[in-house]
This record gives C-alpha cells, sequence and structure tokens, in this order.
C-alpha cells in the first residue's frame, strides 16, 4: 500500500468528510449562487406554469385551465401545510419563513404564491451571509451557529422543494406532455417551456435533498459528488419514464388513467400508515393521514425514505410494481394509440421513453449503492485499514 494512501487513513480523511460541521466552516461563493439560483429556478417555473394556465384561459380551453391551476395551488397548499409544521417543531423567531408563517393573513400570500420553498431558501441565504460575516470578524461561535441554521433550513427547504417539485411538477408533466400530444399548435411553445422548466429542477432535488439531510445529520457520512451524479441521473431517469407513461396512458383514457392514480396513491399511503410511518405529523391522525398522502403521491414518481431503515425490500417492492405499471403503460400505447398517433412523430419516442430510461435508472441506482454509498465506502475504508495495520505489524514482525 501507498505511503500517501497509509498517512491518510491514518488520519481518516481518504475515504469521507465526516457528516457534521467542520473545524474550519467556509461558505463558499458557489453556496451563496447555489441558494440565488434555486429561488430564481423556482420563480422561472411557477411563472412558466401560470403563462401556459392563462393562455388556456384565453383560448377558452375551461378544463385545461382547471385543471393546471389545480396542480399549482394544491402543491402550494401542502408546502405551506408542512412548512407551519416544520416552525412548530422549531419555535424559531428570527427567520423569515416564521415571521411569516405565524401571521394568518400572510398564509394566504404564501399559498397563492407558492413562497414556502422560496422562504426557506432566503434564509438558508441569510445565515449563509450571517455565517460568512461571523468569519471575517472572526467570530466562531456566531459562524458556527448560523452555519448550523443554514444547514437546518437547507434541508428543510430541500423537503419542500420535494413536495413542490413531485406534487406539482411531475404533475404538472403529465398534463402538459398529454396535451402536448393533441398536438395544440398555437401553444405547443408555452406547453413546452412548463413541461422543460420541470423537467430542469426533479432529478437534481431530490438528490439535493438526500445530500442535505445526510449533511445535517452528525451520524452519517456525506454523499460523494460522484454518488450525487448517479443520484441525480438515477431519480431523473426514472422519473422522466413515469412521467412518460402516465402522459401516454393519460392522452389514451384520461378517466381511467385519474382512476388508476389514486388507486396507487391510496396503496402508497396505506402501505406508509402500516409499515414506515412517519414521525413528522405523529401529533394528529388526520396530519398523519394527510402527510402519507402526500407521501403517496411523490410515489407516483419515484420513492423517497419516510424513516430510517433498510432500503433493500422497500425498493425491490416499489421499483419492481412501478415496472410492470410502465410496461403496461407501454403496451397500451403500442397497441391503442389510433392511426394519427401512430404516424405522428411522438408515437415511437413515447414507447421508448416509457421502458429504456427506467432501466437505466436502475442501473445507476445499483451502482451507486454497489460502489458510492457512503455506508459501502466506509466499510471498504475499514477494510484498508485493517490491510494497512496487517501490513504494519508484518513490518515490525520481519
Amino acid at each position: 500500500m501507498p505511503k500517501a494512501v497509509r498517512q491518510m487513513l491514518q488520519n481518516g480523511r481518504s475515504y469521507d468528510e465526516p457528516d457534521r460541521m467542520p473545524t474550519n466552516i467556509t461558505v463558499t461563493n458557489l453556496d451563496l449562487l447555489m441558494y440565488m439560483v434555486a429561488i430564481v429556478g423556482h420563480l422561472v417555473d411557477l411563472g412558466l406554469d401560470i403563462n401556459v394556465a392563462v393562455r388556456y384561459c384565453v383560448a377558452g380551453m375551461v378544463t385545461e385551465f382547471a385543471l393546471t391551476l389545480l396542480f399549482i395551488l394544491m402543491p402550494a397548499f401542502v408546502n405551506t401545510a408542512v412548512s407551519i409544521r416544520m416552525y412548530a417543531h422549531d419555535k424559531q423567531q428570527d427567520s423569515i419563513t416564521n415571521e411569516f408563517t405565524k401571521r394568518k393573513w400572510l398564509r394566504v400570500f404564501i399559498l397563492v404564491l407558492q413562497m414556502a420553498p422560496i422562504l426557506r431558501f432566503t434564509d438558508a441565504l441569510i445565515y449563509a451571509i450571517k455565517s460568512r460575516r461571523a468569519a471575517r470578524k472572526q467570530d466562531s461561535a456566531s459562524q458556527r451557529m448560523y452555519y448550523g441554521l443554514m444547514l437546518k433550513e437547507d434541508s428543510d427547504a430541500a423537503l419542500l422543494r420535494i413536495f413542490e417539485c413531485f406534487l406539482e411538477a411531475a404533475p404538472q408533466q403529465v398534463l402538459q406532455t398529454s396535451l402536448l400530444l393533441r398536438q395544440y399548435e398555437h401553444l405547443a411553445v408555452h406547453q413546452s417551456l412548463s413541461i422543460g422548466s420541470s423537467v430542469a429542477g426533479m432529478g437534481w432535488c431530490l438528490a439535493a435533498y438526500q445530500r442535505a439531510v445526510r449533511f445535517a445529520q452528525q451520524d452519517k457520512l456525506n454523499v460523494s459528488w460522484a454518488g450525487t451524479v448517479l443520484q441525480t441521473l438515477w431519480h431523473f431517469l426514472v422519473t422522466l419514464s413515469r412521467v412518460t407513461s402516465l402522459a401516454a396512458v393519460a392522452y389514451l383514457f384520461p378517466g381511467w388513467a385519474a382512476v388508476a392514480a389514486a388507486l396507487h396513491v391510496a396503496a402508497m399511503a396505506a402501505w406508509l400508515q402500516l409499515y414506515d410511518r412517519s414521525p413528522f405529523c405523529a401529533h394528529t391522525t388526520l396530519g398523519q393521514i394527510s402527510f402519507s398522502l402526500a407521501l403517496g403521491a411523490v410515489y407516483l414518481f419515484t420513492y423517497i425514505l419516510p424513516v430510517e431503515g433498510r432500503t433493500r425490500y422497500r425498493y425491490a417492492g416499489y421499483y419492481s410494481l412501478c415496472f410492470v405499471q410502465n410496461v403496461t403503460c407501454a403496451a397500451l400505447w403500442y397497441f391503442y394509440a389510433d392511426h394519427y398517433m401512430r404516424t405522428s412523430v411522438y408515437f415511437y419516442p413515447v414507447f421508448v421513453l416509457c421502458i429504456v430510461p427506467y432501466l437505466l435508472g436502475l442501473v445507476f441506482m445499483i451502482v451507486y449503492y454497489a460502489f458510492l454509498h457512503p455506508n459501502r465506502r466506509k466499510v471498504c475504508a475499514v477494510q484498508h485499514q485493517v490491510e494497512f495495520n496487517n501490513d504494519d505489524q508484518i513490518a515490525r514482525v520481519s
């Protein structure tokens, strides 16, 4: 074993950064930029969704307008409720989010404009700036305090983005894609912009959530950047396949697609209530059921862990079920698409996107857990440490 590697192992720096605040805390320009990008990106996505809703209204397409508006306001309601619940847990009084959410008349403003994630990212940005200023003043206590608050707000914001992405962005993609397939030529550009803005942030937001949660927990190892990239590809490809499959069935059988989606959500919510109940809303039965239903809706597109525990059997059950659903959607698309759609440019791409990205996403998931999961890397590091100790003992004997 090379001497440099042995020294790194002895210093405990070879396989991971410790998942806690480091001794030398630094808020970089990239950290500040990422928070600003998150805020601007959320506003752009919301603006493009509102734009397409207005276009439907002007065109007299009442059903399309109502559905688009529903998928804007419903996740906003969920995010506002979750953010208020977070405030009840924290009882912090010095953040913008808490100053807004404790005033009932401002909650309507947050609800309508989907401000909950933006407020959390704004709080994280403010704490990051305060930590940086404290560092310049060499006030290490304040620096660490504000850095910890930044991590906490970042974790909360990431959770809210999960709900925003998979209760608003993903359903909007399903809706707008199914409508785009109907080829309303005068609205195609606006529909495509709405779809594109939603696609852009979905895979990253879930990977960022997992990374933020691990970073905020001191007993967990951090996810490497390579692991984050694989997680992003894994969730993005699976979600892309799920969105395409649901959009294909929504185009063919809108009513039955809604029924199937409702049954899936109900089944996932029942699973959560019986086996994986989250303690987040454990104060009331209604809160538990509501949170399970919200996560059940997220599970239309991807899977996130509601509680700590082994993931192998959960993932095996969930991804097997979704694969069967995707294959069924692809078969329905192939056999029941009308002649007009069969001769269009969309037919074969939709069929391929129902299956291929899903399988690729599973490949990335397997590679991540086999080689880049923090626990796997920790085991490898321990093995290397044992090898080093054995080599060292042999050298001493000789």
